[in-house]
């Protein structure tokens, strides 16, 4: 018997199926990632406000069969087109980077989480002075990791506790390496005392309260938590997921 679930969602990625309808995934409040079909999207009259395109949030009615991979759509009610994110390359380019994001770690059925995050992230890319939107990039990186329990460990050597003489940050290892502990002279990146600060501000600290970054030193963090995602991610992708995902998290405040 089918499940009706009604509940807000972005549209993360569609494509065209048949001549008129569309396979769509969704981020929603509810239920996490989900992939459903739209039948009839590119007719002209549908109960969805017009065909599904990316980086658009509203309403959604959904009808599940447990059991059946996809979900089928059977109404959307828009909220918001987020219209500058449209108008603005800059700012749509910021948006893009955040989708990626969630296409790489969010997969279908792992549940609800990252809802909160990505909304406040498009609401604050809209809203926020277009100089600080790599600063807002970094922030949500850092809070996406958080959510998914990936955190980077800046405080403290990730081998052995210790809070002197950090050296080097090793994305497999999960932080900062101490001078004792690190296995090779050119194992994983050079990291200084501010992007170490950074990093660790940027995953706690509302937006606004966050003084702008000398260039170097965002440049820098930027640099070794992209090193960071990229390895879990290409961890993620080489064996399944194993853990479960932390539900107390806040990492969505603070984003403006």
């Amino acid at each position: 018997m089918a499940e009706r679930i009604e509940t807000q969602a972005i549209v993360l990625q569609r494509f065209a199926f048949g001549e008129s309808s569309q396979v769509v995934h969704l981020l929603t409040r509810a239920l996490g990632r989900v992939v459903v079909m739209a039948r009839g999207a590119w007719r002209a009259k549908n109960g969805y406000e017009g065909p599904l395109d990316l980086l658009v949030r509203g309403t959604v009615s959904l009808s599940l069969v447990h059991g059946r991979e996809l979900a089928l759509l059977t109404g959307r009610k828009v909220e918001t087109a987020y219209p500058r994110l449209r108008s603005d390359l800059a700012r749509h380019g910021a948006a893009c980077h955040v989708l990626a994001r969630i296409l790489h770690f969010e997969p279908v059925g792992a549940g609800a989480g990252a809802f909160p995050l990505v909304d406040r992230a498009l609401e604050a890319i809209e809203t926020v002075d277009r100089a600080r939107l790599p600063l807002l990039l970094l922030a949500f990186d850092a809070r996406l990791a958080d959510l998914h329990g990936l955190r980077p460990d800046v405080d403290q050597c990730v081998r052995c506790g210790s809070p002197r003489k950090l050296a080097r940050f090793v994305a497999s290892a999960g932080g900062i390496v101490c001078v004792a502990c690190v296995e090779q002279r050119d194992e994983g990146a050079a990291i200084d005392a501010r992007s170490a600060a950074l990093l660790r501000d940027v995953a706690t600290t509302p937006l606004r309260q966050l003084p702008d970054p000398p260039p170097a030193t965002l440049s820098r963090a930027r640099r070794l938590l992209d090193l960071h995602l990229e390895w879990h991610a290409d961890a993620l992708l080489a064996a399944p997921r194993a853990r479960a995902r932390p539900s107390t998290r806040r990492s969505s405040r603070g984003l403006r």
